[in-house]
């Protein structure tokens, strides 16, 4: 078995920024086992798998882990490709267990991903926070109903990048946010910030994170009354989303660049 594979940064147009991640095409899925072996063996936060499917693209997601019910920066990166492959379209659609995700791509190259907007739930925050991140000043605490992603709000002055999580306490931690946690604050530059971390799907931290902003989306939009957020994950590899929001879907628009083609060999 050969697989065409590719590694993108999502989120950023530069070698060194944005979220590695995995994309291997292929005329039909491989077996589980192999797209787990695969995933494990690329060692992004996620690899996407795509294979066509009655003028659509099937796509699946795995991280090193685990299978992945929705990612964002692998769709963002399969959609560079598929578009690379096919350069006179300019839109595209997934298929996957939960439904379709439109992707459009727009004149300045950069690509928009039409995702469902996640709902979210008021949580009190839990002592175990403490151990993850330290002290910390938290003025909200969200989760969201869809994703079961935790997100800490913190106030603006805090620098997200002094941040350092005891990710061997999260690891073992079993609760609240075992499908990934994030911090954000308003910004004077952007409207948001945010970092993300899943130890739990063996990420420690998600440079930029797709599924994550459709809870932020909403969550942002409603305290900032706007409809079009900028956002920046301040990782040590950032990145930049320009996030529309609508009744209950979210186009998460950002550019991506393919950085290694290759054959894989499993």
């Amino acid at each position: 078995m050969e697989l065409e594979t590719y590694i993108v940064n999502a989120f950023a147009d530069a070698p060194g920024r944005g979220n590695r991640a995995g994309v291997v095409v292929s005329p039909e899925h491989p077996p589980e086992d192999v797209m787990q072996i695969v995933a494990a063996d690329i060692g992004a936060s996620e690899t996407a798998f795509v294979a066509p499917e009655e003028r659509a693209w099937n796509i699946r997601w795995f991280s090193p882990l685990k299978e992945m019910s929705l990612c964002g920066h692998a769709t963002l990166a399969a959609s560079r490709v598929l578009f690379g492959k096919e350069p006179l379209i300019d839109s595209l659609v997934f298929r996957y267990a939960g439904g379709i995700l439109p992707v459009q791509r727009y004149p300045d190259d950069s690509i928009g991903m039409d995702f469902p907007l996640d709902d979210y739930m008021r949580c009190p925050p839990v002592a175990a926070f403490d151990d993850f991140f330290g002290p910390l000043r938290v003025t909200d605490c969200i989760c969201g109903r869809r994703t079961g992603k935790v997100i800490i709000v913190t106030d603006e002055g805090t620098d997200l990048r002094t941040i350092a999580p005891d990710f061997n306490r999260m690891v073992e931690y079993r609760g609240l946010c075992g499908s990934g946690i994030a911090v954000t604050k308003a910004s004077s530059v952007y409207d948001f910030e945010s970092r993300y971390f899943n130890p739990w799907a063996g990420v420690n931290e998600d440079p930029v994170t797709g599924s994550v902003h459709t809870v932020l989306a909403r969550y942002w939009s409603e305290r900032l009354e706007k409809k079009t957020l900028a956002a920046f994950q301040n990782s040590s590899r950032p990145g930049e989303l320009l996030l529309t929001v609508g009744d209950d879907r979210v186009e998460i628009r950002g550019k991506a660049r393919i950085v290694l083609q290759g054959t894989f060999f499993p």
